[in-house]
């Protein structure tokens, strides 16, 4: 079943706290097209495997000014895509995310790492498999501003973010060496205040 955005909103103002959010933080409605959450995994030292997620909600709540805010990814990790239906019903079963266990992927922030006026990471928790641990995600490319889109201006911001973990950290050893321990993560989002 899939939950209406103001639901997810309101689990993660539930999560990290109403007050945490600044006073003059916007809410920012996503353009679900240009949302994505990818990863790769090195095969046999050789290759990589591939692949996405197709069911990601975001709340983004930004305050450019005082560069701070709040970000809750979730992922459905039963919608992993990696081009191969094999690989894919592997990598659901409990020897990877266990998908019927752990119904979500999730990241929140806690913190916007700025040098000067550049966003140069966004740093939080990651909950996967049943397991919470710290996360960073770099940004590669972050920007704001406005816009024309058809006949309207309108204000955007949005980002590439770059972030590896250990697969293992999580409790994910099935495979090791021969299916790497990093694990790569891309994250692209495009937003503007709702």
């Amino acid at each position: 079943m899939k939950l209406p955005f103001e639901v997810f909103r309101w689990l993660a103002l539930c999560v990290l706290g109403a007050a945490a959010i600044p006073a003059a933080a916007v809410q920012y409605g996503l353009y679900l097209g240009h949302v994505s959450v990818q990863f790769a995994v090195s095969h046999l030292d050789i290759s990589y495997v591939r692949g996405r997620f197709d069911k990601i909600a975001v709340t983004i709540d930004f305050d450019p000014a005082a560069k701070t805010g709040r970000v809750v990814v979730t992922v459905d990790p039963d919608s992993i895509d990696t081009g191969n239906r094999q690989i894919d019903n592997v990598l659901r079963t409990d020897q990877f995310l266990d998908t019927v266990a752990f119904t979500e992927i999730r990241f929140a922030s806690e913190r916007f790492v700025y040098e000067g006026d550049k966003l140069v990471a966004v740093e939080g928790r990651l909950w996967l498999h049943g397991v919470e641990r710290p996360l960073r995600l770099t940004a590669e490319r972050f920007v704001c501003k406005d816009v024309t889109l058809g006949l309207a201006k309108k204000a955007v911001c949005g980002g590439a973010f770059h972030a590896s973990f250990k697969r293992s950290d999580f409790g994910m050893t099935r495979f090791l060496p021969d299916v790497g321990d990093e694990v790569q993560l891309d994250i692209g989002v495009e937003a503007s205040p709702s």
